[in-house]
């Protein structure tokens, strides 16, 4: 490190050129001299003034041996190795202070973070009927003491990672030791280390950077906003990854499972919790499958239909001049458009369009001839049970086209195509070295009872990955 005061300053002073938000306050007394800089905004004005300021006017600045222990009143002191280390330190919130004395030169940072942010709230994406509502926030601080609440354990453990060449985001890798596999958390560690990224602002960035694999049709790491969630899977044995400015924490492994999970399962009764989970697991089939099989049967197989629902869906068509591929197709293609206007638009426009344009573009095309009102039923049927598994809402979006397409071109064989492909999609993909498919493939009899059986007194609380 420079042990010159004015080069160590300048140095630093250089690497903030052009930003309005950074401040260098020097200060001669008592023949010594010290200076403090800082970012305005991310930094609390108060800890500086009364916690830095304050002592130092009142300290022999002439005498200082070094010990900013007893000078200043901070909790989180460090010594940067050199000037451009102290500069990355000023950009995240810490103030950079320097002291020139008889004694010699010293630096030291001192942590006065200062985070901006909403307060805790239930979250929307995560909704539950009963239970805790507190969601994550986007501080990662925050977010780690919310955990904390629910896992009082010194054996909760937090690493922390900069990831980002130039974003230097806040990384947290959290698990609970003794529970979580070793190797799980050193490979889960090791990647986050050894990530090339130039900017994180996002979790679902570093779910990306984390999946090693060339097809990431099937999503490899879960995300909740609900801190009770988010416990459980700890106790299990999961791996959380917090990133610092977005209220989704990543889980890790992830299987099909957990797609068929809720928390209100664990407050209902056993039965009911496996009556919709058995419900969740229908409707992630129909989304996908459910235009696939009429078109098949319509335009193939009709034979196979009860007659007087034939009879139906003929009556219905009659007048349309497009085949049932192309009108199915069509109102797929619809229901995107006003799906993506409803997330894309404010909140109060978009959900006034969305219900405009389903009722009016919907009842419009069906009177005047171009869809079938069976068309418009077996779309919105599909695009009701996706919303079941939110995990899979946009993969489902995919294998619903291509299924499509291959039962307009093979028939019933074509689903059973598409359906072998997707089996086999799911029982080759594997979720940081655990199987998609545990605990039906390889079959677990312990983990069956938290599949599609919901067997609460057995399984709240245990490790549920490698039993």
């Amino acid at each position: 490190m420079d042990n010159s005061f004015d080069n160590f300053k300048n140095t630093v002073t250089n690497i903030f050129v052009d930003c309005e938000d950074f401040v260098c306050r020097e200060c001669v007394k008592d023949g010594g001299r010290f200076a403090l800089m800082f970012i305005k905004g991310i930094t609390s004005r108060d800890f500086i003034s009364e916690r830095l300021l304050r002592p130092l006017q009142h300290t022999d600045i002439d005498n200082f041996n070094g010990d900013f222990g007893s000078l200043i009143e901070s909790p989180n002191l460090s010594t940067p190795k050199d000037a451009q280390s102290a500069a990355q330190s000023v950009a995240i919130g810490e103030v950079l202070l320097i002291v020139e004395s008889r004694n010699g030169f010293f630096v030291t940072l001192a942590n006065a973070q200062q985070t901006h942010g909403r307060s805790i709230d239930e979250p929307d994406s995560d909704v539950t009927v009963r239970g805790p509502k507190a969601g994550f926030v986007e501080d990662a601080e925050t977010n780690m003491a919310l955990i904390r609440k629910y896992i009082r354990t010194p054996d909760l453990k937090f690493v922390r990672f900069a990831v980002g060449d130039v974003s230097q985001t806040k990384v947290i890798v959290s698990y609970v030791s003794g529970r979580a596999k070793t190797q799980l958390v050193e490979d889960i560690k090791q990647k986050i280390a050894n990530t090339a990224a130039t900017a994180i602002t996002d979790s679902f960035n570093i779910s990306m950077l984390l999946d090693g694999s060339k097809s990431r049709f099937l999503p490899t790491c879960g995300s909740t906003e609900k801190v009770d969630k988010l416990a459980s899977k700890l106790m299990s044995g999961r791996v959380a990854i917090i990133v610092d400015g977005s209220p989704f924490v990543l889980t890790v492994p992830f299987v099909f499972a957990e797609s068929l999970q809720s928390a209100d399962d664990y407050i209902h009764t056993p039965y009911y919790a496996t009556f919709i989970r058995a419900l969740r697991l229908v409707a992630f089939v129909s989304a996908i499958f459910a235009p696939a099989i009429l078109c098949a049967l319509v335009s193939f197989d009709y034979a196979q239909m009860p007659p007087s629902l034939y009879g139906i869906i003929t009556e219905s068509r009659k007048d349309i001049p497009l085949s049932f591929f192309w009108e199915v197709v069509a109102v797929l293609l619809l229901f995107e458009i006003l799906r993506e206007v409803g997330v894309r638009m404010p909140r109060s426009v978009g959900d006034a369009v969305g219900i405009v344009g389903s009722i009016i573009l919907g009842n419009t095309a069906v009177e005047a001839g171009i869809v079938s009102s069976v068309g418009v039923i077996t779309v919105a049927f599909s695009a009701v049970c996706a919303f079941i598994t939110p995990a899979y809402m946009y993969v489902i979006v995919i294998a619903r086209i291509v299924s499509l397409l291959l039962a307009e071109i093979f028939g019933i064989y074509g689903l059973g195509l598409a359906a072998s492909v997707l089996i086999l999609m799911l029982c080759a993909k594997d979720s940081f070295g655990t199987p998609y498919l545990f605990p039906l493939a390889p079959f677990n009899k312990k983990g069956m009872q938290d599949f599609i059986l919901a067997m609460p007194k057995k399984t709240l609380g245990r490790r549920e990955l490698d039993e």
